[in-house]
């Protein structure tokens, strides 16, 4: 009898023992997967905050870069502008040049003109208007009218205006009671522009008061 008690002791102790041992291994267990779920918290917050940085720096990046798109824009800009600005210049310059080519050219085709204006007239005034010669010097003038013309020349008309200084020269004053004074009463000899530029002032006549 006393020997089975001994045996079912022994039986109650290795049960308590293996009881205790698998505690222990599930404490290991369960202290090893906390500390693994720990671990893998503190990596993902790390990659976190790593992505966070890396993302913080490409804005940098791209914000840099967005300065610098904009500064080259704005050179860009610039250059267009001192191009089409030098473009217009230029084309001013050009034309203007070319005025003044025409100017001279045309300057020295104006006593021509006179000297022919002054033979038509003559032949007026004795009655000669139905000759050849007559009719050859009328065709000529005509040309050179229509030559003029294509140039965008025009004759300076002041007749019946004020006197501008810009486009005339006064050479004779003369009081006429019912006009104005500084009004242009005749053309002595003809004035020419071209566009804005005046070749030759007109000679005038202008009303001047006593």
């Amino acid at each position: 009898m006393k020997k089975n008690k001994k045996d079912s002791g022994n039986g109650q102790d290795n049960e308590f023992m293996s009881g205790l041992e698998k505690m222990k291994q599930d404490l290991r267990k369960d202290s090893k997967l906390k500390k693994t779920g720990l671990k893998k918290d503190i990596t993902e917050e790390l990659e976190v905050e790593e992505l966070e940085g890396e993302i913080e720096v490409l804005r940098d990046e791209l914000k840099e870069c967005k300065n610098v798109e904009d500064e080259y824009i704005d050179r860009i800009k610039r250059l267009q502008a001192d191009y089409d600005n030098y473009r217009k210049r230029t084309i001013k310059e050009h034309l203007e040049h070319i005025k003044r080519a025409n100017k001279d050219l045309i300057s020295n085709l104006l006593p021509i003109i006179d000297n022919f204006e002054m033979a038509l007239d003559v032949d007026k005034k004795i009655g000669r208007t139905e000759g050849e010669f007559f009719k050859g010097v009328k065709m000529i003038y005509n040309n050179l009218l229509e030559l003029l013309k294509k140039e965008n020349v025009t004759v300076i008309e002041p007749i019946g205006k004020e006197f501008d200084p810009r486009i005339c020269e006064a050479a004779v004053t003369e009081a006429v009671d019912d006009i104005e004074e500084g009004r242009v009463l005749e053309i002595l000899r003809k004035g020419y522009m071209i566009d804005d530029f005046v070749i030759r002032p007109a000679v005038v006549k202008v009303c001047k008061k006593n």
